[in-house]
Formats: C-alpha cells, structure tokens, sequence
C-alpha cells in the first residue's frame, strides 16, 4: 500500500534530482509541460502523474523507478557524486561508513590543506584535478563538515585495518613521481591523522564511535543512511578522495533497493561484531603506528 510517507520520498527524490542538474524550478517546469506551483507540490509529496514522472526522468536522465525508489541511481563523475552524497548526508539522522582510512567528517584542517594541493598536482595525471575542479570540490567537501558539525548525527566508521596501514605506507597521494622528502612529508601527514584517529577512539565525541576491522572488505567501502520519515539508502562509489585517490573512474551507486540495504546492514553488523573497539582498537591502532615509526620520523 502507498503511504504518505512514501509519496514524501518521491517528492525529496525530485528535489533532490533537480539540484544534482542544477536546474532552476522554472526550466523543469517548463521541459515538464507543468506550472511552477505544480512543480513544488510534486517535490512536497503530491501524488505525480505518470507521465509528468516520465518527462522528469528523461530530463534527469534516470528512470522512473529510480524517482519512485525502486531501482539504483547510478553516478560515473566523482564530482557529481560528491555533491550527491553532501546532499544526502545533509538530511541524515544516523550514518554508519564502512570505508578507511578515515571518514572524512572526522579529518582535521590540515588534512584539508593537504587535499587540496594533493588534487592539483599534476605530477600524478590520473588523479590531478584542475584549479576550478578542485575549488568546487573542497566547497562541497567543506559543506560536508560544516554539516555535520552543525547537525550531530550518529555516526558509527568501521574502518579496514589494511586502509590503515596503506595510509600509513604511502601517505596522503604518495606517488613514485615525488621527490623522497615530500613522500615521507605525506606519510607524515598520514600518521598525525591516525593518531587524531586513536584520540577519536580513546575519547569519541557524543554520537561517535570509530572501530577497526581486520576482515577485508569484499567491496571498496559502503555508507548506510537513515533519513527523515525512516527512509534508508544505501550507498557504494569507487570514488575516493581519501589514499588511494580516485575521483575520474567507476559507477557510484545510490540505492534504497530494500533486499540491497538488508544485506549490507547484514554485513555491517557481522563486521561490528567483530570489530577491535575501545582500548582493544586503540591498542591495534597504535601497534600500526610503531609500526611505520621508522618511515614516518624521518620526515
């Protein structure tokens, strides 16, 4: 049975398509052959005919069972993803992000700072960002934090120990092309961040909790998201801006397929089981750090 809530979701959904497209309310409403005011009762939850749901979709390009929530989004832009998922994660109440080294809301500013010269070099073509890419996407990523300082939802990060230890071995974009010192810079750069990490650990802020996992994934990482009127989604991208970068290559998938978010809350679960938590993971996290004392102190 259709319920109100379920035409709500409907409603965010196009709101949240029309941003992504960075459309105006006027051009939609126009390329739909519907009035403005119209437009905005849809996007409040108004019942939707058919066949203004399949304009909407051809102009989003997506289908209409991704609008009604029941099919995937699919995203292959990691700087439309980006603002996909700051969109998302700005209306969470709870997020659980099985992905490492770090969840990004828990960096520092510093690891800004070095992001940010990280995307534009252009020693390292594959990954490298132009100038005005990488503005717009340190404002997105800026938005993110800034949002989740502001809003405080729960936030569970499982992170794979083996993400760890890459971090720490290659530092933040470390590359074959760098100079020797600027390689141990980065790995530098690395371990403060996993020790701020173990702080988190030891003394989570409220609402925090960092555990570490020495299963391998089966994935590159997922993000489970509780939003408004118990919608859920789920969400899985090759997109990374944390080591190893990636922002150019891959599918990035937005779901509330409700067989694919019972499984990876399934498999999230099994992984907190298991989990290293409290002093156990802090022990594991500063066993990591001893172990790369040797690359990074010569920084």
């Amino acid at each position: 049975m259709t319920t109100p809530h379920h035409y709500a979701h409907i409603g965010e959904r196009l709101r949240s398509r029309r941003q992504d497209a960075r459309l105006s309310t006027e051009q939609v409403a126009r390329a739909a052959g519907i009035s403005r005011a119209l437009l905005y009762r849809y996007e409040s939850g108004e019942v939707v005919k058919l066949e203004v749901l399949e304009k909407l979709a051809r102009l989003y390009e997506t289908s209409t069972g991704a609008l009604l929530g029941l099919g995937n989004e699919y995203i292959t832009h990691g700087m439309l993803f980006f603002d996909r998922q700051q969109r998302l994660e700005a209306e969470a109440t709870q997020m659980t992000v099985v992905f490492g080294p770090q969840a990004y809301m828990l960096s520092s500013d510093a690891y800004d700072t070095a992001l940010a010269e990280r995307l534009v070099d252009r020693r390292d073509d594959q990954t490298a960002l132009s100038p005005a890419e990488a503005d717009r996407l340190m404002h997105l990523l800026a938005k993110r934090k800034t949002t989740f300082a502001r809003n405080r939802p729960a936030l569970v990060n499982i992170v794979p120990v083996g993400d760890i230890e890459r971090y720490l071995t290659h530092g933040l974009g470390g590359h074959p092309l760098l100079p020797a010192a600027e390689r141990a810079a980065r790995r530098l750069a690395a371990r403060r961040e996993m020790e701020r990490l173990a702080g988190l650990i030891a003394s989570p802020p409220m609402g925090v909790q960092v555990v570490l996992t020495t299963q391998p994934l089966p994935t590159s990482g997922f993000q489970l998201l509780q939003l408004p009127h118990g919608r859920r989604v789920l969400v899985t991208s090759p997109f990374r801006i944390v080591e190893p970068t990636n922002l150019h290559y891959g599918v990035a998938m937005i779901s509330e397929d409700q067989e694919a978010l019972r499984l990876h809350e399934t498999l999230a679960a099994r992984l907190w089981d298991t989990a290293l938590k409290g002093a156990d993971a802090t022990a594991e996290l500063a066993r990591l750090l001893h172990a790369h004392a040797d690359t990074t102190m010569a920084a």
